[in-house]
């Protein structure tokens, strides 16, 4: 190898050294360009703290508009109990609702029955006396 080619192998090498520093500066540059446009997070946050009354009044209309949507009906369909299922479930009914009105009365008769109990049994006389 002469001197010339020498010298013009290592201006080649020193140019694709630059080329090569400055690609990597550039692809640097281009991953934190992607790297903030995809932190949604972080955006987002910016975004709410920039534009506070927006956001706000952007959500208070939402939720009114979702107050305003009408209720969703749902049709529940029964089958009529006929004979002697429909005379059974009725007496059960009445059943249920004369217990629940009779429950303080039976509640007070118990007490007095359990308290009358208590009190005979320690006014008794010891057994064996007379």
């Amino acid at each position: 190898m002469t001197d010339p080619d020498k010298a013009e192998l290592l201006a080649e090498l020193a140019a694709a050294r630059a080329n090569i520093a400055a690609t990597g500066t550039a692809l640097h540059a281009a991953s934190d360009s992607i790297r903030h446009k995809f932190d949604i997070p972080a955006r987002a946050k910016a975004s709410f703290e920039n534009h506070r009354s927006a956001w706000l009044s952007g959500a208070a209309i939402f939720g009114l508009l979702l107050s305003k949507l009408p209720a969703r009906k749902k049709t529940v369909f029964v089958e009529q109990a006929t004979g002697a299922t429909g005379k059974l479930a009725t007496a059960w009914g009445f059943f249920k609702f004369a217990s629940g009105l009779a429950k303080p009365f039976l509640g007070d008769l118990a007490a007095k029955w359990i308290a009358a109990r208590v009190e005979k049994a320690t006014t008794a006389p010891p057994p064996g006396t007379k």
